[in-house]
């Protein structure tokens, strides 16, 4: 299970179910392991950092294609991993302790690895929000984070560097508790023209906003990216600079006192800001930004409340966008990268652990669903594979919180699909899964409507 804090200090008590099709295509970097991390190094070689039991492990894919892994820290129990980037000089990686009250960065450092303790102590109603991690031009880290006091909802800004000496520089953006947010906001490092700018989120008493913070003089000023209303942000928020000079940034935040869901915002920031939403229900976990433009990984869900049942349980609905595309994954999608040629690598999370995978080009196969019922016990599915004149289709019933059932595997003829099922209980979704034959991945589309 993912820990509450890598989706955000919401009240969702997330009970997940993790479903994605295994292929002969996918590579399985580490069995049992229901989160990590992915970044690439100059090369594009993909990398993996998560924990497993008290062990911080980091994953690399060999030119062999296999997955090698190396114990880079002892851990706490239920610790985890909140950024992660590679540099010239090898992996760092930024893991907060169970109780969000330890941040430690470790890196590579000349032939093991190294640890280091980022933040004093905390009083005994202090938090630490999501942090953030960016690497500079000389391959040092640098990270911002909040600190965070529950009783008040104050908190403060910080930005830490590590220089060649490995001596820790930390600079106070902000002070005497502003902004004041309901949870511990999260932050995002980002290199502007080689200075280096904050992204800052919060929510407080209706209103949540996203700042830029930037150095001036002596001081740091923010400039706003996004405002409005609603309760407070969820999980992180990436951000960084596009091949189009610009700022970019996306994030989860929650709308649920307002009578709306937790949708995406996608944020731009060039000579002015500009925001939208990309999704309106879902778990942002990445940020890409190739030449095309960015894109946007989140998670979709579909509960027991939207079937009508008991509990509390959810089908995810891994979702890539691209301006106006939306092409979804079958499952939990915990990783998007660029990498180089215009190819894309994608972490996701399985029944079996955490696989890769590489396409050559962006995602851009899409699969639709529709469910029609005909009134006499059975459900007509029919859909469509977009850009795949011929192939196979899985076709699975599913309620939340169940095993789900394979209904069979139907050939897609002309990109379109048609079955008649008899489901034997109701309510239910159905999800169609094709599993692309180079690259492994398992494009699919989650029913939104249920079956009744």
């Amino acid at each position: 299970m993912i820990a509450r804090r890598r989706l955000g200090q919401a009240a969702l008590a997330f009970s997940l179910l993790f479903v994605v099709s295994g292929t002969a295509s996918a590579e399985i970097v580490v069995r049992g392991v229901r989160d990590g991390v992915l970044a690439l190094d100059v090369k594009g070689t993909p990398y993996v950092a998560y924990v497993r039991g008290k062990s911080l492990v980091v994953s690399v894919r060999s030119a062999n294609g296999r997955w090698h892994a190396a114990k880079a820290d002892a851990v706490s129990a239920g610790s985890q991993v909140m950024a992660f980037e590679v540099g010239a000089a090898g992996p760092v990686v930024l893991v907060i302790s169970a109780d969000n009250r330890r941040l430690e960065l470790v890196r590579r450092h000349l032939v093991g690895w190294q640890a280091i303790r980022l933040n004093a102590r905390l009083g005994v109603h202090g938090l630490l929000g999501w942090p953030g991690l960016a690497l500079d031009r000389g391959g040092l880290p640098v990270v911002a984070y909040t600190r965070w006091n529950s009783s008040t909802f104050n908190s403060q800004l910080l930005l830490t560097r590590l220089d060649t000496h490995g001596r820790l520089h930390t600079r106070r953006i902000t002070a005497e508790g502003f902004p004041k947010s309901y949870v511990p906001p999260p932050a995002e490092p980002v290199l502007v023209g080689g200075r280096v700018h904050v992204i800052e989120s919060y929510g407080y008493r209706g209103t949540v906003g996203t700042l830029e913070w930037f150095p001036q003089k002596r001081t740091w000023t923010g400039f706003g990216l996004d405002a409005g209303v609603g309760d407070f942000p969820i999980g992180a928020v990436f951000g960084g600079v596009g091949h189009d000079g610009f700022v970019h940034a996306a994030w989860t935040e929650s709308l649920f006192s307002f009578g709306s869901e937790a949708p995406v915002t996608l944020a731009s920031r060039g000579r002015v800001s500009d925001s939208r939403f990309v999704l309106d229900r879902a778990l942002t976990t990445a940020l890409a930004l190739p030449a095309s433009g960015p894109e946007v990984a989140a998670n979709e869900w579909m509960s027991t409340d939207d079937l009508g049942l008991q509990g509390s349980k959810y089908l995810w609905a891994g979702t890539i966008v691209r301006g106006e595309s939306h092409v979804e994954l079958d499952g939990w999608v915990a990783g998007l990268a660029a990498a180089p040629r215009g190819a894309r690598d994608v972490l996701l999370v399985g029944p079996a652990g955490l696989s890769w995978f590489r396409s050559p080009r962006r995602l851009a196969t899409r699969v639709t669903i529709g469910a029609t019922d005909q009134g006499d016990g059975s459900v007509q599915l029919s859909g469509r594979v977009s850009g795949v004149g011929s192939g196979t289709l899985a076709l699975y019933r599913e309620r939340p919180g169940e095993p789900r059932m394979l209904i069979g595997r139907r050939p897609v003829s002309g990109g379109a699909f048609s079955v008649v099922d008899r489901p034997t209980a109701r309510p239910l979704l159905y999800r169609a899964v094709y599993t692309d034959p180079s690259s492994g991945l398992p494009y699919a589309a989650l029913l939104r409507e249920p079956i009744q």
